[in-house]
């Protein structure tokens, strides 16, 4: 048997090279940050680029992961093309405003198959704060810049003091620039807390898979009603919480399935308020829905409670429906308002707020008591 050459072992080699250099059968071309708004009875382009014939099939998944709708399978060509989506799932609903992945499936002519998912690889990155490039003015605008499409949070509070207000509770945006239009008021406008000294505004984000399709619009239907309009199972939290990829800096939300990523809804309700010549006390009673406290309970939470936005009383191993009675002793005679956050130990945190008014003459009554589980 003869001994190859060198010129054959290189050419060997370069046919090696080359076998390896071959591309994909297809992957996703750059899809353009645009608005799309199915509500308004808009549609997408979804680019794809084929090395080669095959059969295509695009399923579009929700945040969590499940089929919204599924478009083909088509026989397409080598080149170019552009899958058109109208934003309705396959019953023919107009999705609620969210971010759908698009999963791409191929199939060669030799019956190869290959799945182009974006999660595979992408999404979860923190975006730096010196990226985000934060600005807040004193009319209330609040700007900031995305490097790629993200789930931005953007709360405000008091330093030291309560949450107040959620203008985006890791809601879906697009690259560029970016801008939230804040009155300056708390969630249930009963503080005017631009006017603070104290005010503290948070921007942060990170990074979705790419590509991604954000749906905007859509008044009429939220998420999570979708969700139970569907019949879909309530996601869980996974096992595991990825903190980095390739080097770069995972956020924790990332992992978490959307619903469990949103702040909890809660009720505040007085039940007992201070009365003129009587019982100085304040009676509050905190409690969440249950379409909200079964997620929250996957983890720990707390409440606290303010008046006036400073720190009252706070229970760390949080419970509802929980009731809080404070005397009012030391407080002026006047408008207060009480507060309380409910705050989750994964960065959930509800809120809700309520005045009531303290009468000349209000007497001490009892004492502070501790918050407590409501029969």
């Amino acid at each position: 048997m003869r001994r190859p050459t060198a010129l054959t072992l290189v050419l060997l080699a370069l046919a090696a090279a080359a076998a390896a250099a071959e591309p994909v059968p297809g992957r996703f071309g750059r899809l353009a940050d645009v608005e799309f708004s199915p509500a308004r009875g808009e549609r997408i382009a979804i680019p794809v680029v084929l090395a080669r014939p095959a059969r295509v099939r695009l399923r579009i998944l929700s945040p969590d992961g499940d089929l919204v709708r599924t478009l083909g399978p088509r026989r397409l060509d080598a080149g170019r093309h552009a899958l058109e989506w109208d934003g309705r799932d396959d019953k023919g609903t107009v999705v609620p405003d969210e971010a759908y992945i698009p999963v791409l499936e191929l199939q060669d002519g030799s019956g190869a198959r290959t799945v182009i998912d974006p999660r595979a690889g992408t999404g979860g990155e923190i975006v730096p704060d010196e990226a985000l490039a934060v600005e807040v003015f004193r009319d209330g605008l609040i700007r900031y810049r995305l490097p790629a499409p993200a789930r931005v949070l953007v709360r405000v509070g008091l330093k030291q003091g309560p949450m107040l207000r959620a203008l985006a509770d890791w809601t879906p945006r697009l690259a560029g620039s970016n801008v939230h239009r804040w009155d300056g008021w708390d969630r249930d406008r009963l503080l005017r807390v631009m006017d603070d000294p104290r005010v503290a505004v948070l921007v942060t984000a990170f990074r979705l898979p790419e590509p991604v399709i954000v749906a905007t619009g859509n008044r009429r239907l939220a998420y999570p009603d979708y969700r139970r309009l569907r019949g879909w199972p309530d996601p869980v939290p996974p096992a595991r919480i990825a903190f980095e990829r390739d080097g770069r800096r995972l956020s924790p939300f990332a992992s978490l399935p959307r619903m469990l990523q949103r702040d909890p809804r809660v009720r505040l309700e007085i039940l007992e308020r201070p009365a003129p010549g009587g019982r100085g006390r304040l009676k509050v009673r905190v409690d969440i829905p249950p379409e909200d406290r079964w997620w929250l309970e996957q983890g720990l939470y707390e409440v606290a409670f303010f008046i006036d936005g400073r720190f009252e009383a706070e229970e760390e191993h949080g419970y509802v429906p929980i009731t809080w009675v404070r005397d009012v002793a030391g407080l002026a005679p006047g408008r207060h308002v009480v507060t309380v956050n409910v705050a989750g130990f994964r960065g959930q945190v509800g809120v809700r707020s309520a005045a009531f008014e303290v009468p000349p003459g209000a007497s001490r009554s009892h004492g502070a008591a501790a918050p407590r589980r409501s029969p």
